[in-house]
């Protein structure tokens, strides 16, 4: 399927995965690493003092796992990445695909590779002939290509040997777009010539050299070849509501911009590019330019026109689209109030093919191959599994779908997990923010318990009603959970997820803020006993709510402050320091986002740090020595100023992590600690 060709976990879903210690996010590490208050790990992991558990234990909710980014080749064999050790290898099962042991505990499952740090993704060509695997050293984000021997498994005394370098600089990172339709070369990007900029290769096997087809400033993509490799729809991706795609004349290098098809007058949208037309004259896309709402289109290359061909489709924002590589079908995915809707058409005719009946929950696709389609199916009891399904011809009878992947539940029966509900909370100016809450058995509204606000991070990200080991972990020690969709996030349309950007910043702190005062007012939580929680931008708004609280509890809008505690994981707590620190190809997006260095008072005036004189509550920070995004001097930076105050914040720092906790073993110690400041700061 375009754009699922190359499986695997993008870094920014797979660091705010792993620090919520999902198994879809990334043996045992023994490296060294600086954890304040403690004397650190040396391998295993020692129940953290003063952690008193009283369900199942955090250990075994994060060891829940079930195999991610799995694909089915021609011949039937499953390449999946898995982590049985603690780490995320490529792993393989051969056919035939009928046990539910094949993706438990690594029963009957070839280990494909041995990195230390893991892998983060991998892709298999259109022909099933060639393996590559991405990895990138201590979570830097550095990505580096190799190409695998498919014949020899580590099972088998491979080692590092079924590994050759194809694209390797430890200095700069390597991104593959997609194949050739004849397996014959791939198409990648990377900054090796030029740190700030991504420009466009062509790997061609017969020679085993790239040839560099578009060397423009700017994050490019390929997102699509026509059959002769002549030409190649090309994405340049500027911020979440600016894109620009274009069609690349390979011979003449001549770049053809499309957006003037699609907006005037200077306008900007978010454009995704989803694939050619089976006769290769046209081109859909999906575009937010219509009332601010991702909308499937087709543009005419020839005449220009641009047209609505599935307008049944305009009720709901949609996730994505894809199309095979024969070009014979389409995968449409629908954002259903946060749910996952999963709809099939056949091309060129776009006549809609009923999928099986599917359980509800947060569903995408995972392959789409000839006549095959392949699902993921996540939500508060079901852990990502996929599941496959022949499609039948037209007025044929329909086969059952298989499932492919199972998980491994550690013994914990996840039938019995919570479902959210989802609520709307008014914010300052009336706008309505979406928060899914979980309450642990038994409890009830009027009856408040110990609650935690998880921010996520983006902050165009969008928190969904997924399965999570992180909240059922919480909920079974007796917090409750709210994840809300602040301002700026993805998934409500344009005008939604650009309510934050840049002079507006402080207004999604405020729906942060007005989210916890909700708990209260509705009688799920009491002041003082709730945390606010997040990772990455949601580090900012964990640390930011606290800044919001103390001025709120000054204007008496409150009588006592709501949050009594606060997590903050790889935040950034200093817009200034962090534009200037973080990767040069990072620094344009993040700038149009939440503005410019040109800017320095404004910067100053959100940023956490230089209002820490209001935050008054305990602190637990965790960093990434190696974070290339946020770097960890934004940690160091919040806890010397909360030194400074004689206030002493808990500090975990992981020397072997980037932006985000990796390895099981470093996600087990932060989980602990994080539970333990819990128990300590807002109850139990």
């Amino acid at each position: 399927m375009k754009h699922l060709k190359s499986v695997g976990l993008s870094v920014s879903v797979a660091a705010l995965l792993a620090l919520a210690g999902c198994a879809s996010s990334h043996s045992t590490n023994t490296s060294a690493r600086a954890d304040a208050g403690s004397s650190g790990s040396t391998g295993g992991i020692a129940a953290a003092p003063g952690l008193v558990e009283r369900g199942p234990g955090v250990e075994k909710f994060y060891r829940i796992r079930t195999p991610a980014a799995a694909r089915i080749k021609q011949d039937g064999t499953l390449y999946c990445i898995d982590w049985p050790d603690g780490v995320r290898q490529l792993y393989r099962v051969r056919p035939p695909l009928d046990k539910p042991a094949i993706a438990m505990a690594g029963v009957q499952m070839e280990r494909m590779t041995d990195f230390k740090d893991g892998i983060t993704g991998y892709t298999i060509s259109p022909d099933g002939s060639r393996t590559l695997v991405y990895t990138a050293m201590g979570g830097n984000e550095n990505t580096q290509v190799y190409v695998l021997d498919q014949n020899t498994p580590i099972a088998t005394g491979g080692g590092l040997s079924n590994l050759t370098p194809l694209l390797v600089n430890p200095k700069a990172m390597f991104r593959i777009s997609l194949w050739s339709n004849d397996s014959s070369a791939f198409y990648y990007t990377s900054n090796d010539t030029d740190a700030n900029n991504f420009h466009m290769y062509r790997y061609d096997f017969a020679s085993n050299k790239p040839t560099k087809i578009l060397a423009k400033d700017g994050d490019w993509t390929a997102a699509d070849v026509t059959r002769d490799g002549k030409r190649v729809m090309v994405l340049q991706y500027r911020s979440s509501s600016d894109s620009e795609i274009s069609e690349l004349d390979v011979a003449t290098g001549n770049l053809r911009s499309l957006n003037s098809l699609v907006v005037s007058g200077g306008q900007t949208a978010s454009i995704e590019p989803v694939g050619y037309t089976p006769d290769e004259k046209g081109f859909y896309i999906v575009s937010d330019h219509e009332e601010g709402i991702k909308r499937l289109f087709l543009i005419d290359l020839a005449s220009g026109k641009l047209s609505k061909p599935l307008p049944t489709l305009d009720k709901y924002e949609l996730d994505g689209a894809g199309i095979n590589e024969a070009r014979t079908f389409m995968g449409v995915t629908a954002n259903e109030d946060g749910y996952g809707v999963i709809r099939l058409y056949r091309l060129p005719t776009l006549e809609e093919v009923k999928l099986p009946e599917i359980e509800r929950g947060v569903v995408g696709f995972a392959e789409l191959e000839d006549n095959r389609v392949s699902w993921t199916l996540s939500n508060a009891r079901t852990q990502g599994n996929m599941f496959t399904w022949n499609i039948p011809a037209a007025g044929q009878p329909a086969e059952r779908p298989r499932q492919v992947t199972f998980s491994d539940n550690q013994g914990i029966d996840l039938s019995k997990f919570t479902l959210p509900e989802l609520v709307e909370v008014t914010s300052f100016d009336g706008m309505k923010i979406p928060a899914f809450v979980y309450l642990p058995t038994g409890a009830k509204k009027g009856q408040p318990i110990p609650f935690v606000v998880d921010y996520h991070g983006g902050p165009e990200a969008q928190y969904r009603p997924d399965f999570s080991a992180f909240v059922q972990y919480l909920l079974s020690e007796g917090f409750g959970v709210m994840r809300p969709n602040v301002r700026g996030s993805s998934g409500y349309g344009r005008a939604f997820i650009m309510a934050d950007d840049y002079k507006l910043r402080w207004n999604a702190v405020k729906d942060g803020w007005h989210c916890a005062k909700w708990l209260v007012d509705n009688g799920y939580g009491t002041p003082g006993k709730i945390a606010s929680y997040g990772g990455s931008y949601g580090g900012f708004m964990t640390t930011a709510v606290q800044v919001e609280d103390q001025e709120a509890f000054e204007r008496g809008q409150v009588q006592q402050r709501l949050f009594g505690a606060s997590i903050n994981v790889v935040g950034v707590i200093n817009f200034q320091t962090f534009l200037e620190r973080t990767s040069g190809y990072r620094r344009k997006l993040r700038e149009v986002e939440y503005g410019p260095l040109t800017d320095p008072d404004f910067l100053n005036s959100v940023s956490p740090l230089l209002r820490s004189d209001k935050i008054n509550v305990p602190m637990l920070i965790a960093h990434g020595a190696n974070d290339p995004r946020v770097p960890v001097t934004e940690a160091m930076q919040m806890a010397e100023a909360l030194m400074r105050r004689g206030m002493d914040p808990e500090q975990i720092y992981f020397d072997d992590e980037g932006h985000g906790f990796a390895k099981l073993d470093n996600r087990l110690l932060f989980a602990k600690r994080a539970s333990r400041f819990l128990k300590q700061h807002i109850g139990q």
